[in-house]
């Protein structure tokens, strides 16, 4: 498990002081797989790094594993650190030793016996799948076997924790997705609390459990994957789901639309579970006297529960729109107008 209470880490540069982290208030429970994501200068980086104290807080608490980290003493800290495993971005890989000797290195440090060393390589070699490239140089890698590589190096001292610091950024989508499985497969056989931030919403669509939205040095939204890909609450947040979840109109469409401003009412419903699969837009053609016009609209699946997005126009006498949208609340369906000129 980690924690921060009032969290705060303040830098001082040209003299003056900006303020990273403002009091970040957060807990990420064992086992499971948590997203921060933000823009670039939100406070991801110092926020991950306060974790393995490659950056001290100016205030504030750290508690990882039941261990304060802001009350222990150098050496203390250097203990629980051998439980935290980190990925970067940009590999840090030896180029001047093998995949072998960057695997052990940490095992290395901490004066691991030879055989033991040996043993635990190979293991992690293997279930990277790349355990044909022990002699090899990290020049001789691809970015994804790399990363791998950076992966296997991590767990190294079976760490309870990961940290995953933009770890998919430099990749192609497709490796994206094979890291990603992989990083699944490491949270499900070794159960390790996996910390990833990103300021990709399709890493935390693909894999978190939870996610935060942090900007301006504070978390602004937080909640499951799914909640907050459904209903998000900050504009940081929709702007974040709308780059995966293609849920606005199409400009095209909203120049027509914009033409008849006032003369039809504009909703978007969405649908959630089995609700994706029912006819709801035929059941209201039936049963009301309105024009529907479907004029967007998609089906997803958050954490393995459909769901469905449409931007519909109603055309028809305002009572007749007021039953349809009763009988459409009856259905556990949500539903909210939107201006013409809106998404």
């Amino acid at each position: 498990m980690i924690e921060f209470q009032n969290l705060k880490k303040v830098y001082t540069s040209g003299g003056q002081q900006v303020a990273a982290l403002n009091g970040i208030n957060l807990t990420i429970n064992k086992g499971e797989i948590f997203g921060v994501i933000g823009f670039s200068g939100a406070g991801k980086s110092s926020l991950i790094r306060c974790v393995n104290w490659l950056e001290q807080p100016t205030s504030g608490r750290v508690i990882v594993d039941g261990y304060d980290l802001t009350a222990l003493s150098a050496k203390e800290i250097r203990e629980v650190k051998r439980n935290i495993g980190m990925v970067f971005q940009h590999f840090n890989l030896l180029n001047s030793k093998t995949v072998f000797a960057n695997v052990a290195m940490p095992l290395i440090l901490a004066k691991v016996p030879k055989e033991e060393m040996k043993k635990r390589v190979n293991e992690l070699l293997e279930f990277v799948g790349l355990s044909d490239k022990a002699n090899n140089y990290p020049d001789q890698l691809s970015g994804g076997q790399k990363q791998r590589i950076g992966i296997a190096r991590a767990l190294a001292t079976k760490p309870s924790i990961l940290l995953c610091d933009e770890a998919t950024s430099a990749l192609d989508p497709q490796t994206t997705s094979s890291i990603l499985e992989l990083l699944k497969k490491i949270n499900r056989e070794y159960n390790i609390t996996i910390l990833i931030i990103t300021h990709e919403m399709a890493v935390i669509r693909e894999i978190c459990d939870r996610v935060a939205v942090i900007e301006a040095g504070k978390i602004i939204e937080e909640g499951t994957v799914f909640n907050v890909f459904s209903s998000p609450k900050t504009e940081t947040a929709r702007n974040f789901v709308s780059s995966v979840m293609n849920d606005q109109i199409p400009d095209s469409i909203k120049e027509i639309v914009e033409k008849n401003e006032g003369l039809q009412k504009i909703f978007r419903i969405n649908f959630i579970g089995n609700s994706a699969g029912q006819p709801l837009l035929s059941q209201l053609a039936k049963k009301f006297d309105i024009h529907i016009n479907v004029l967007f609209g998609n089906i997803t699946e958050l954490q393995g529960t459909p769901f469905g997005n449409l931007i519909v126009e109603f055309q028809g006498a305002e009572s007749e729109i007021n039953r349809a949208l009763m009988f459409i609340s009856q259905e556990k369906v949500t539903v909210k107008e939107v201006k013409a000129h809106a998404s």
